[in-house]
């Protein structure tokens, strides 16, 4: 396991184009440890109404969970899930695993 900046761990994420990942992170809402298996430029779902908030201006990316890691509740939901960038915990991506530098 490497252990990364948080820079770079949101550069890995936006550079995987569309392949698969797993990325553990701190939700905003309810402060839980998260775990999403998904990628990024899913355009399943999308409506063409588009989002009504910019990610981006709030230190997030919008990423398709394929619903394989079941949440606190143990229900197993796939759609697209906004994670923060701040506080990605861990990565894993090319086969390759990223920790993240100040997070235990």
């Amino acid at each position: 396991m490497l252990r990364v900046s948080n820079g770079v761990a949101i550069s890995l994420l936006k550079a995987t184009n569309g392949q698969f990942f797993s990325v553990q992170f701190k939700s905003r809402g309810t402060g839980e440890l998260r775990t999403i298996v998904g990628r990024t430029g899913v355009r399943k779902g999308v409506n063409g109404s588009g989002m009504r908030y910019n990610p981006a201006d709030h230190d997030a990316i919008t990423v398709w969970d394929n619903g394989n890691v079941p949440n606190a509740k143990g229900e197993k939901s796939e759609g697209h899930k906004t994670v923060p960038l701040n506080s990605i915990r861990e990565l894993r991506a090319g086969g390759a695993k990223f920790r993240v530098a100040g997070h235990s």
